[in-house]
């Protein structure tokens, strides 16, 4: 199975980088995409998981992120875009939970980052929150001319927001909020995205699935996701991880497909 979005630089991953992929291959973890959210961090991030075979990065800038003096440009964001472990653009997408001050930034960054990913055919990786509306609007624009390759990560949206998805084959990224007990409105949701267009992930080190709750999180745990969403959806378990698996290498098409991780 595989860890589709994660953080391996956050401190307390990186500190230990070598036992957390000893723990992912010994729980059957296949590959892992770990997501950039800061430009200024991208070249240690990539040196650190650059020796691992199945291990893949994004480039990008984070919502919460941007501001007046860091702000991508999409010809910036190409730059990046032809590293061989270079896999999807983002995290981005927009983010008004905290406040709205940096809102045209934010959009003018989210826009950079779909330019990039028309000119490198690479997918983007979209945060959402608290933002619905003006993302649908922005990307309905762009799509209007060409279709756009997206997932939709730790997807927690409202049934129109995956209506949306499904409209326009754009995938949903699952996470250990799933498990979590006060997730009724997320569950009754999520139990209409088509297994087709489902990915599974940790967003490690945060948001620990049931039965780590209050514990470090890490791709490890993906597999407690995979078993409750299988049980969830009433899919053999064996069948939910090669789904989910083909969906993330249909998606991350630059992906080379390994047998597991390995140096």
């Amino acid at each position: 199975m595989i860890d589709s979005h994660c953080h391996l630089f956050f401190d307390n991953l990186s500190n230990k980088i070598d036992e957390i992929i000893k723990n992912a291959i010994s729980s059957q973890i296949t590959a892992i995409l770990t997501i950039n959210t800061n430009p200024d961090h991208f070249t240690k991030h990539y040196n650190l998981i650059d020796k691992y075979k199945s291990i893949f990065i994004s480039y990008g800038l984070h919502p919460d992120e941007v501001n007046d003096l860091n702000l991508l440009s999409s010809n910036e964001i190409d730059s990046f875009c032809n590293l061989d472990k270079v896999i999807g653009i983002g995290e981005t997408g927009l983010d008004f939970f905290h406040s709205i001050e940096n809102k045209t930034l934010q959009i003018k960054s989210f826009e950079n980052h779909i330019e990039s990913s028309y000119k490198n055919d690479l997918p983007l990786i979209i945060h959402q929150r608290n933002s619905e509306k003006e993302i649908i609007d922005i990307l309905k624009f762009y799509i209007k001319s060409k279709p756009l390759k997206i997932v939709f990560h730790c997807f927690t949206g409202s049934k129109i927001l995956m209506n949306f998805c499904i409209d326009n084959n754009f995938y949903m990224s699952l996470s250990g909020i799933v498990t979590f007990k006060n997730a009724d409105d997320l569950r009754n949701i999520i139990k209409n995205i088509p297994i087709e267009l489902l990915l599974i992930e940790t967003d490690s080190p945060f948001l620990s699935p049931v039965p780590k709750r209050g514990k470090q999180n890490e791709p490890s745990n993906v597999k407690y996701i995979a078993e409750y969403l299988s049980n969830f959806y009433d899919i053999p378990i064996q069948e939910f991880i090669l789904n989910t698996d083909n969906n993330f290498y249909k998606l991350f098409s630059k992906a080379i497909r390994y047998n597991g991780i390995s140096l």
